[in-house]
């Protein structure tokens, strides 16, 4: 018995809720029994919800498998492809969609068209061809129709998408999640309740959490997630920060994967619910961030270490690591090389005492000195200067389009003209995508020079509300990681010397050796070698901070003791040549 297999289409979901479905498979069952022929099943050869206009179904779908398993010998020379019709097949134009009516007949399987019985194979079109024409008169239908259908739709999406240009209006139903519809489907409203949410997210963004660090925290605090999820994701908590509808702007275009594209933008077009300072400032924090990737709350998210990143070991220069110790609340910075017992120096600096030392330092800073006179002003001038030219030439290119569709209403080369008027259109829509991304920029860099000047005057309040047995344990784990964001902008290396300045044994004998080599006698050299610290000393501990302005200060106990930014610089350079580090600065 001849075996026949049911192949059906339809091109949207919302179909599945109609007689589509069962219309198809009743008939293919029908004919199977009326033929004598054996219907079967198990390719399950259905495009539910697949486009046919796009060629979908053939190049990712169930008729191009099932095209896959004749050649595989699955499907037998000779065997039935039950259709509807032959738009079903495909709506390509006719060069197309005859095509792939050829690789399927070509191939011995023979089709059969439910609405008017018709059969397709290649041995009857060898004798007779006419069956042939009315497929083709078929296929040309079957295109036409769905190229009228789409030419409309996209016409009307088109007027559509300039309303929303022109006049705000509200393109769908579907908005962001802290928005829904009014009443009467002409503006979005804000729900309140979601919205702080959001605003909660971008508050804890900017103190210096992470996307992972802030979900934890919207976990713990048990908030209200925006879909069907029991828990916050990260991925979630990045979407939502990087999204720009919470300052109001609608992007509009989409490829033909759904994906948006950065073609056409709607200012005001939502209500904000971010101010956009405190948005670019955002950007420009998780850029930052992803800049330094040690940066971040730990392993437990706790942010126990306020100079993960910047801290390394003077001695050999490699990270330190906290280590914490049952019963006493602080933590302890170890030279990585140490806790692997590798030959660096095993003593400990108090992570607290570090934290108080390194406030009264930058509290006691020349702020004028550090940033220096107008710092950041040239790169935001420039980015101004260079702003304002993008938006020049924009302004010119809009003002040729409109001469040239002047020169198309007075009868010029239409061709030509219509050529010209898709460059410069093409060429606008490139000046403003780079307008928008220069206007991000600037805001990027004015963010900044407001925040480098502040985070040295924040970092002492900080501090002082930290160590405030008021402060509440979930504001103090905020404050900590503000006080993270802060070191990390102000900081470039935090070269620690826990056990202070001393000689090992070896060095010792060296300068013993030289001394004699040089004719010093022995008692003089055995008094200043004798004067040598040749064991470490915390209470001798300091530590050298390297400036992102490139300023270089040695401190011990909160003080600069040495001032001279070449010597100290230099004195660094030494060190590392020796100790065989890689220069950091």
């Amino acid at each position: 018995m001849p075996v026949a297999y049911s192949y059906i289409r339809f091109s949207t979901v919302e179909q599945i809720k109609g007689d589509s479905l069962r219309r198809q498979t009743t008939a293919s069952v029908q004919y199977a029994a009326a033929n004598g022929l054996e219907l079967d099943t198990s390719l399950n050869a259905q495009d539910l919800g697949v486009s046919a206009f796009s060629g979908a179904n053939f190049e990712s779908g169930a008729l191009g498998k099932f095209i896959t398993a004749i050649d595989e010998g699955r499907v037998a020379r000779g065997s039935y492809l039950l259709v509807e019709s032959l738009d079903r097949l495909s709506r390509l134009p006719v060069p197309d969609a005859l095509a792939i009516f050829q690789a399927i007949i070509g191939r011995g399987v023979v089709i059969v068209t439910l609405t008017d019985m018709a059969v397709y194979s290649q041995e009857r079109l060898k004798t007779d061809w006419t069956p042939l024409l009315i497929a083709l008169v078929s296929m040309s239908r079957a295109h036409e129709e769905s190229a009228v259908k789409s030419q409309r739709v996209k016409a009307a999406w088109d007027a559509k998408k300039e309303r929303v240009k022109n006049n705000k209006e509200v393109m769908s139903t579907r908005c962001p999640w802290w928005l829904k519809p009014s009443d009467d489907k002409t503006k979005y409203e804000i729900i309140e309740a979601n919205a702080e949410t959001v605003r909660l997210m971008y508050a804890l963004a900017k103190d210096g959490m992470g996307s992972w660090s802030i979900s934890r925290y919207l976990n713990a605090l048990e908030i209200p997630t925006p879909q069907h999820s029991q828990r916050w994701q990260n991925s979630t908590v990045q979407f939502n920060l990087r999204n720009i509808a919470t300052i109001g702007i609608l992007q509009m275009d989409q490829d033909h994967n759904g994906r948006t594209t950065t073609n056409t933008f709607v200012e005001d077009y939502y209500p904000t619910i971010i101010d956009k300072t405190l948005f670019y400032e955002v950007q420009t924090g998780k850029a930052e961030r992803r800049r330094m990737p040690a940066s971040g709350g730990g392993r437990t998210g706790q942010c126990h270490n306020i100079f993960k990143g910047t801290a390394k070991c003077g001695y050999c220069g490699s990270p330190m690591h906290i280590r914490r110790k049952p019963g006493i609340n602080t933590g302890f910075l170890y030279c990585a090389k140490s806790l692997q017992s590798a030959s660096c120096v095993g003593v400990s600096y108090n992570v607290r005492q570090l934290e108080a030392e390194f406030v009264k330092f930058t509290r006691e800073l020349d702020l004028k000195q550090v940033l220096g006179e107008g710092s950041g002003k040239g790169a935001v001038q420039a980015k101004k200067s260079e702003l304002a030219a993008c938006a020049g030439e924009l302004e010119a290119t809009e003002a040729k389009f409109k001469n040239l569709l002047k020169a198309v209403e007075l009868g010029g080369d239409v061709s030509m003209l219509v050529q010209r008027m898709r460059e410069m259109e093409h060429a606008t829509v490139e000046l403003k995508k780079r307008r928008h991304a220069l206007q991000a920029e600037l805001q990027s860099l004015i963010s900044v020079e407001q925040i480098e000047s502040s985070s040295y005057e924040n970092m002492s309040a900080l501090m002082e509300q930290l160590e405030s047995k008021s402060t509440e344990l979930d504001e103090k784990l905020r404050l900590r990681f503000r006080m993270l964001t802060e070191v990390q902008r102000i900081v470039k290396r935090l070269y620690l010397f826990p056990g202070g300045a001393w000689h090992s044994i070896d060095e010792v004998d060296g300068m013993a050796a030289g001394l004699r080599e040089a004719g010093y006698d022995e008692d003089r050299i055995e008094a200043y070698i004798s004067s040598l610290p040749t064991k470490p000393n915390r209470d001798e501990r300091y530590f050298v901070a390297s400036m992102r302005n490139g300023m270089v200060r040695t401190v011990k106990a909160g003080d600069v003791i040495e001032v001279d930014t070449e010597w100290t610089s230099k004195a660094l350079e030494r060190l590392e040549a020796r100790r065989g580090i890689s220069n950091e600065q």
